[in-house]
């Protein structure tokens, strides 16, 4: 099921003091868990357009060819996630479409044509890995308030979305539930996806209005709180409520954490406690 978040960070925390004010709050413990992250890239956008307009220009079936129109209607939208003004611009003037998706409604003729173009498969050459959508394998190891232990695998898609100028990361996560997080990595290697990293991450989880607060420590990174949110005002609302300003919080992947001490966790096999 997909599901988009909206979250923001408060870096650098104690983790005591933090949890002490979300209880005296109010706020409810849920659980802490230790998460092992298999992390696995997408194909090169370009080699998924190519792949795509081969299967297209070989399909006679119009049904078949609507399932591949399909395919691309996924891929023009992770293409635009990626698109500048230049870009806009671009397509406005070359084709008269004002995003990638517009394509796909004028008639199969001309939808043809376009696909078929060399200017525009040129242009769809320019983008190949994006660091904005990756798929994420996790077993979680959780012990609840009853000093329960409950062990989950979970199957997740995510991609970073455009951002909207509200200062706000918007992230679409598609996610499953899975049985073995062995039995997935081999289906997914079987499927042509091998995983690129394994990480480790611990996170203490609380209710509080509501929302949840996760308290998140990573190997080499000071410890993080992150609060999820319907919109800016609510997310702003909740941070006001722990003593934060709106200006005092980020919204970031991990990754780019990382980046900000000089590593680059894509570039790493293990990241480890």
């Amino acid at each position: 099921m997909s599901n988009m978040e909206l979250e923001m960070k408060i870096l650098n925390v104690n983790e005591n003091e933090i949890a002490n004010k979300i209880k005296n709050l109010g706020g409810k413990y849920i659980s802490t868990s230790k998460q092992f992250l298999y992390v696995y890239d997408f194909m090169y956008i370009n080699q998924r357009y190519l792949a795509n307009l081969y299967e297209f220009n070989n399909e006679e079936s119009m049904y078949r060819k609507n399932i591949i129109l399909d395919k691309f209607k996924n891929l023009f939208f992770e293409i635009e996630q990626l698109l500048d003004d230049n870009n806009i611009c671009f397509l406005k003037d070359n084709f008269n479409v004002s995003n990638l998706s517009n394509i796909l409604n004028l008639p199969i003729k001309d939808i043809t044509n376009i696909l078929n173009n060399s200017i525009f498969i040129d242009f769809i050459s320019k983008f190949k890995k994006t660091p904005n959508k990756w798929i994420r394998l996790r077993k979680t190891i959780e012990e609840d308030i009853n000093k329960q232990i409950i062990e989950s695998t979970t199957l997740v898609v995510k991609h970073v979305l455009k951002n909207n100028n509200s200062g706000i990361q918007q992230m679409k996560e598609t996610e499953i539930e899975v049985n073995s997080i062995e039995e997935t990595n081999e289906l997914l290697e079987n499927l042509g996806f091998v995983s690129k990293s394994y990480q480790e991450k611990k996170r203490i989880k609380y209710i509080l209005n509501n929302h949840e607060i996760d308290i998140d420590t990573w190997p080499n990174l000071p410890t993080y709180f992150e609060v999820e949110g319907k919109d800016k005002k609510d997310l702003e609302n909740i941070l006001n409520l722990l003593g934060y300003s709106f200006e005092e919080a980020v919204s970031c992947t991990a990754d780019a954490l990382y980046r900000q001490i000089g590593i680059d966790i894509n570039n790493m096999k293990e990241l480890k406690f």
